[in-house]
């Protein structure tokens, strides 16, 4: 069988390589800035180079050196998005790391792959509107032909809700995004089958040996005031179900804002879109459906699609967060992935 050979920019802990290696893809190179992130994608995928580096500083030498004459076939990346989330746009200052696209640009024109992919927010189509329109016109300059869509992983059998930005273009030919054929949505109820164990607390786990020892089974902490708003709170619903005595307090006089903060999941719904805050109650609708904590990393990891199996290799909750919250689900890249590659047969 033919082997097609791929680069991921952005790793992060190496969700996209994982469905992107399930598709059928080699992935010779990937590319992370975080050192401690990097850990678990070194742990997952240790046949992969692995360059731990800022991506503005990687040129074409260093690439060629690693490469050498190995084609590449498909160049994919989820630029840090930060910048163009909705989350951040009541801060109007400029996040440099916005035109980290046009990086991931250069490195394309510089290799020529067969095909682009990249994975962003739904913002940059419009809040990155300018940086998103410099990214194409470089890549079709070049001749690719370029196809973009907003998608609702919901849609593609994840069981959260995610709305995520997708690109996908080939060098003289244009690849469609797949159509979903998912008629029915996967609940949490679905995902977290089968795990009947009651977390650690982290405090916990370090007692016992770290957190990996428990497959980051493991979750935060929480003071008592969490606690009581958590028993205040009904399965799918959020703080507005908190009385007054239990309101932060910047919510106490006044309901604007996010609505979701301090809330419930949902058994029989998709999750709340997985983040970086996924295992803190006043980052979002991260309270477990019916016990009085939030989901667990593991549990945040299944449901953006990880194997059970999939190694988290940190011994900080918060990096853990972060590596789970900011992946691409590994289930739609193998779907993206699979579609690449009927392109290139």
């Amino acid at each position: 069988m033919k082997e097609f050979n791929a680069i991921d920019l952005f790793a992060g802990g190496g969700g996209l390589s994982l469905g992107l290696k399930k598709a059928g893809f080699n992935m010779i190179l990937a590319v992370e800035i975080n050192k401690e992130i990097a850990k678990t994608y070194s742990a997952n995928h240790p046949e992969t180079k692995l360059l731990i580096e800022d991506i503005r500083k990687i040129n074409k030498d260093k690439l060629k050196e690693i490469l050498g004459n190995r084609k590449i076939h498909l160049i994919a990346g989820c630029p840090p998005c930060q910048g163009f989330s909705q989350l951040t746009q009541k801060y109007k200052r400029e996040d440099s790391r916005n035109l980290l696209p046009l990086e991931m640009a250069r490195i394309i024109i510089e290799l020529e792959p067969e095909i682009v992919m990249m994975e962003n927010v739904p913002g940059i189509a419009n809040r990155g509107k300018k940086i998103l329109e410099r990214f194409i016109r470089i890549l079709e300059n070049k001749g690719y032909i370029v196809n973009w869509k907003i998608l609702q992983v919901a849609d593609y059998g994840v069981p959260q809700s995610r709305r995520r930005f997708v690109l996908l273009a080939g060098k003289g030919f244009g690849i469609q995004i797949p159509e979903s054929k998912n008629k029915r949505r996967k609940t949490l109820r679905e995902a977290l089958k089968g795990i009947n164990k009651t977390p650690l607390t982290l405090s916990e786990a370090n007692g016992r040996g770290g957190p990996a020892k428990f497959n980051w089974h493991v979750i935060r902490d929480m003071g008592e005031i969490n606690i009581k708003r958590l028993e205040a709170i009904k399965e799918g619903s959020n703080r507005l179900d908190l009385p007054q005595k239990l309101r932060p307090r910047c919510h106490k006089k006044e309901n604007k804002g996010f609505k979701n903060f301090y809330g419930r999941m949902a058994w029989n719904n998709v999750s709340p879109t997985i983040t970086r805050g996924c295992t803190t109650l006043s980052m979002g609708r991260f309270g477990h459906p019916s016990e009085n904590r939030t989901i667990s990393v593991r549990e945040a990891a299944i449901i953006q699609t990880f194997p059970k199996n999939y190694e988290i290799d940190t011994n900080f909750i918060g990096s853990a967060s972060i590596t789970v919250g900011n992946a691409f689900p590994p289930k739609l890249a193998r779907l993206l992935g699979k579609a690449c590659i009927s392109y290139l047969n």
